[in-house]
């Protein structure tokens, strides 16, 4: 008979960044202390022009995978590469300009082994806009009832399973707007809502800096048509707008 434990889940904290190098060192050291023997913290460069010297990061670059694109390819191109070069169970998808949770890493590593349908499992965040705090969210069995109508998990705040994202094909790197909520469609029409699960606990703290967002230009379209309207198409969804 097997005695042996259960082997302790590994998790690659995936952070992409483009140009925030006045946040990215607080992401990171929110990270890295919490990293096991078997986890990763991988940060994709998308082309940034300001990240010298990797931000004042050098002293912790022994537990960083540092990868660089030569030409910036987007959010998701960038979180696909650093998901396609981790070697470990979960993904934890970490903005550039938000914060890990203290102990946010255990929730997946020292909390009851998690069922093997459960291929998403979404927590709370704390949201911080224009640097006053302002309340704190969380994902909910109820909230996952309306996965149809509208997004309701944020990256910050999720563990993916990193097979089940292979296995969908991974962010979708046409969609410059609303790509984590069309990999939640993919992810539902592969495994169902039962692959999502939640807790209260908190994972992150979502910074919110409304001057930043006003400058991000995004196209929005897949081939030619809106997000939303490829997701009423594809996914049979029904969002608003």
């Amino acid at each position: 008979m097997n005695t042996d434990p259960t082997p302790t889940p590994t998790i690659a904290v995936v952070i992409p960044v483009h140009n925030m190098a006045r946040h990215l060192f607080r992401a990171v050291t929110s990270a890295v202390w919490q990293l096991g023997p078997g986890d990763e913290l991988i940060v994709v460069d998308d082309a940034s022009t300001d990240l010298e010297d990797q931000a004042g990061l050098e002293p912790l670059l022994d537990r960083i995978t540092w990868l660089r694109n030569p030409a910036r390819r987007g959010v998701s191109f960038s979180r696909n590469r650093a998901i396609r070069h981790a070697n470990t169970d979960w993904v934890k998808p970490l903005d550039a300009d938000d914060v890990l949770a203290p102990f946010a890493l255990d929730l997946v590593r020292h909390a009851a082994p998690i069922p093997p349908h459960v291929h998403v499992l979404g927590g709370g965040c704390h949201r911080v806009v224009n640097e006053q705090y302002q309340d704190y969210l969380s994902d909910t069995h109820e909230s996952l009832q309306h996965l149809l109508e509208r997004n309701p998990m944020l990256p910050s705040a999720v563990f993916l399973r990193r097979t089940a994202v292979l296995e969908v094909g991974l962010f979708d790197e046409r969609i410059d707007s609303e790509q984590d909520w069309d990999l939640w469609l993919k992810l539902h029409e592969r495994f169902g809502l039962g692959c999502f699960a939640t807790t209260t606990n908190p994972v992150c703290y979502y910074w919110i800096h409304h001057e930043e967002r006003s400058q991000k230009q995004r196209d929005a379209t897949v081939e030619g048509r809106p997000v939303r309207e490829y997701f009423r198409q594809r996914y049979h969804a029904t969002p608003p707008g």
